[in-house]
């Protein structure tokens, strides 16, 4: 399948009209932006707990980042966060569904177009899933993917903008084509991704079961559970552990290997308030729930978690 083919059937896959393949998320994020044709300089809106390449990417595309604070149920922005920092410089919200885990897209897409400003919806973590029967990449007036390290297809390589706009499309084009480093290439990456987008689905079947897995079986009740439903795969499973230094530090004695994403970009700003970001970066662990997780991994972090005492 050529780059054509394999577009147009991503484009399908994710009930848009066109996508683009870019060598990177970040830079899919650049030429989305820049697609948006947002003046150099306005202020873009983003969360204050995600992935801090997310900042960077805004800051290289000329623009001024507003964090915004994050829902401790969903680990993502919400309109209500976004409403808290809204100004009159503001001309795009990138919104992230955080761990994996959906914010109300639909709800920040009309507020996005109540204020008439660019929506940007980052599914770097989230695309394979739904969200009220749409897939998490079909919501923004352009949509992100990534297909680097650990994302749901872990391709090492390349990202994707998708879009409904003709006039969108046409700028993300011009963008990629005056700009080698942000293109997708490759004769052999193309294969891959095409095979790997043909496994999506079932990738993301076992991630969902792994994830169910974990919700049903921990029960440690110092452990903030993640909110959990029908619609929700986790990128890594989230859990929240007061004292989690002493936490980690007992697992590391015993072989057992827990992350710990992501910081609050709050510590970036002096004067940055940002208290369920904060709590995040405090509390937060990850377990893996990817398809090659074996299930002793998974069996073995529930029974430390489970056996645990802070003590």
């Amino acid at each position: 399948m050529g780059l054509t083919q394999l577009q147009s059937f991503i484009a399908t896959k994710f009930d848009r009209r066109h996508a683009l393949l870019t060598s990177s998320g970040s830079f899919a994020l650049i030429a989305a932006l820049n697609a948006s044709q947002a003046p150099k300089g306005s202020s873009v809106i983003m969360p204050a707990s995600c992935c801090p390449i997310v900042l960077f990417a805004i800051q290289m595309a000329g623009y001024n980042v507003i964090l915004a604070d994050v829902s401790l149920c969903s680990l993502s922005m919400e309109v209500n966060n976004i409403e808290a920092v809204f100004n009159d410089s503001v001309s795009v919200i990138v919104a992230i569904h955080g761990y994996g885990h959906y914010c109300k897209i639909d709800e920040i897409a009309s507020f996005a177009k109540q204020h008439n400003v660019t929506l940007i919806e980052d599914a770097c973590l989230a695309y394979g899933s739904t969200y009220k029967g749409k897939p998490l990449g079909s919501f923004g007036d352009l949509s992100i993917l990534s297909f680097g390290y650990d994302k749901p297809i872990d391709n090492q390589y390349g990202g994707a903008i998708l879009t409904n706009s003709e006039c969108l499309f046409e700028c993300a084009k011009g963008f990629l084509n005056d700009n080698k480093m942000a293109q997708f290439s490759g004769s052999k990456q193309l294969e891959i991704l095409n095979d790997r987008f043909l496994n999506l689905n079932k990738q993301m079947q076992v991630r969902k079961k792994n994830v169910d897995y974990l919700q049903k079986h921990i029960i440690n009740s110092l452990f903030v559970k993640a909110s959990f439903d029908a619609d929700v795969t986790y990128w890594r499973y989230p859990l929240l552990i007061k004292n989690r230094a002493h936490f980690l530090a007992k697992a590391k004695q015993n072989g057992i290997t827990f992350t710990k994403h992501y910081k609050s970009l709050g510590e970036l700003q002096t004067n940055g308030h940002y208290p369920n970001a904060s709590l995040i970066d405090e509390q937060i662990i990850n377990l893996f729930v990817r398809p090659e997780t074996p299930q002793e991994q998974l069996t073995n972090m529930v029974m430390f978690i489970n056996d645990y005492q802070d003590k």
